[in-house]
């Protein structure tokens, strides 16, 4: 699967408004990102033209886990009149403790399902079993210590609000069909002294950092480049914005188009410890699933239309993919 479709790449994409005690730090959002390719000399051939439409939506809290969902359509054309459409749908629920994560993606091509994956991992003890859904189902463990797109996003902040400006991670996100660890190089900059611009103030009047984070599919060593690396400006209550993915033979740039605060459910206790879980009471079977593992959101947002209009307030997602 291509890396521009993988869920990290909007995971990390999360006010005075709202308590943040009440979603464990993060604000329940929806946001909609207008995508347009940048223009210049480093640009492949291969990718002439592309824009696109993002809408995310985030909700949940420590006590009931955190949920998120997207959908994201793309259109790439190039010199020869050649254009696809490319529709990704994503639905996440990761436990408050960080010891669960079910996910479920579908991607397709000019209207053509080409892929959908289903999948729970769950931690026990050291390790973590993941369980897939794919056209055989696939049982597999990931044995070295590794974190969820919520938790890393957490710690994100956490180490932002501490100065760090340069920490690593191995993230699960059940992305690129569900069977890779990537690791994670994430630079932090200096929180911004400037204004928000006329997107950015419906967040709210908060701290924001500029922050960099690097993907690594296959083993690190030297100066091995990332598969791609994703900037973007991070709030501290998790919205992010002014985003952009770099992909080395294509960039593309994210603007806020439509932003809205979502209703958010009471929650007295605190995120677990950034990059930390709490290990299960009980752990859990490698080959059964927990009986109340939460469930995974029956579909993603509505995706608005692409990539020109205004976005309407999504409430659920179509039946059908949108028209080329």
């Amino acid at each position: 699967m291509n890396p521009l479709f993988r869920s990290a790449t909007i995971a990390c994409a999360f006010s005075a408004l709202i308590d943040p005690a009440l979603a464990g730090g993060l604000v329940p959002h929806r946001v909609a990102y207008d995508l347009a390719l940048e223009k210049n000399a480093q640009i492949s051939d291969a990718a002439v033209d592309m824009k696109g439409r993002m809408v995310y939506e985030f909700t949940g809290n420590a006590c009931e886990g955190y949920k998120s969902a997207f959908r994201f359509v793309l259109e790439t054309g190039d010199g020869e009149g050649n254009a696809a459409v490319t529709d990704l749908r994503n639905s996440n629920v990761e436990s408050g403790d960080g010891n669960s994560f079910d996910f479920s993606s579908q991607t397709f091509v000019n209207e053509v399902q080409t892929q959908d994956v289903k999948g729970t991992a769950l931690r026990d003890g050291d390790k973590v079993d993941v369980k897939l859904k794919l056209t055989e189902d696939t049982d597999f463990s990931i044995d070295k210590p590794v974190i969820f797109p919520t938790a890393q996003l957490l710690k994100t902040i956490a180490e932002a609000e501490k100065g760090t400006t340069v920490f690593s991670d191995d993230v699960y996100d059940g992305s690129d069909g569900g069977q890779h660890v990537f690791h994670t190089s994430t630079v932090i900059g200096m929180a911004r002294a400037t204004p928000p611009d006329a997107s950015e103030k419906p967040i709210g009047d908060l701290r924001r950092w500029p922050v960099t984070v690097s993907y690594f599919g296959g083993e690190i060593g030297g100066d091995q480049p990332p598969d791609y690396s994703i900037s973007f400006d991070l709030w501290e209550n998790g919205v992010s914005s002014r985003m952009r993915l770099d992909y080395g033979d294509f960039v593309l740039s994210g603007k806020i188009v439509h932003f809205e605060f979502l209703p958010a459910t009471p929650c007295d206790q605190p995120p677990v410890e950034a990059g930390k879980v709490v290990a299960p009471e009980t752990p859990a079977s490698p080959d059964t699933a927990p009986e109340e593992t939460p469930a995974v959101p029956d579909a993603a947002p509505e995706m608005p239309p692409v990539p020109d209009a205004t976005p309407e307030t999504p409430e659920a997602a179509p039946d059908e993919t949108p028209a080329n």
